[in-house]
């Protein structure tokens, strides 16, 4: 399975490999996973600004979630109190006391996941459970940004979706967490097998895209 639970808290099986972004699945050794996102980009190419704003938040929600929902969680809520913040302070706190966390209940965080048809993983920021009992996944993107493909974060999305649905675990919704620099944040939602439509397109693209690339080194070489 490419997700399991763990007193309630989901648990992916895949797990990063920080030095290179990569991933490993346990159940298959050293196998590696090549990052959704790869695929992603390869089939709807973005540039996002504000990486690092992004990085940032990402972490903050977790540390955010997990203070209040994780298997030791301390009940306080977590406040940005390091100086590595200072670098996107206002998205931080924004996204960390906005009231969106009202509306669910946080059942992962930084949720590694694995395709294992695809071979590929990521990584889920929150995995939630909303108050009509239907689960679902947010991701946090800088922006909006004229610059990141409108496809790309639910395809990113739709890869959790299919990593979920492996593992028996239907999902309800998909949820983008957008975020400014001035701190201004806004959430766009759609289904989830909307989400997971864009991942098979993204990989239908991707494969596409590769074997013509393959086909016109085959061709030079003639």
């Amino acid at each position: 399975m490419a997700v399991t639970t763990q007193g309630g808290w989901l648990v992916g099986d895949a797990v990063p490999e920080p030095a290179d972004g990569l991933y490993w699945h346990p159940d298959r050794g050293a196998k590696v996973l090549m990052p959704a996102r790869a695929i992603v980009d390869a089939a709807f190419p973005s540039q996002p600004g504000a990486p690092e704003r992004c990085r940032l938040c990402r972490a903050a929600i977790a540390s955010h979630a997990r203070s209040l929902w994780g298997p030791s969680a301390s009940g306080k809520p977590w406040a940005p109190s390091s100086r590595a913040f200072d670098l996107a302070r206002p998205a931080v706190e924004a996204v960390v006391s906005h009231g969106f966390w009202q509306r669910f209940e946080v059942v992962g965080s930084l949720l590694h996941v694995a395709v294992l048809r695809q071979e590929a993983a990521t990584t889920v920021d929150l995995a939630v459970r909303f108050d009509d009992g239907g689960l679902g996944l947010l991701a946090v993107w800088s922006g909006p940004d004229e610059r990141i493909h409108r496809l790309a974060p639910w395809a990113e999305l739709g890869a959790a979706v299919a990593a979920l649905a492996d593992s028996g675990i239907p999902l309800a919704k998909a949820v983008v967490v957008w975020v400014g620099g001035d701190g201004a944040v806004k959430l766009e939602a759609k289904a989830a097998d909307e989400a997971l439509g864009s991942w098979v397109d993204a990989v239908d693209l991707e494969r596409a895209l590769r074997r013509h690339s393959q086909q016109g080194v085959t061709h030079g070489r003639a």
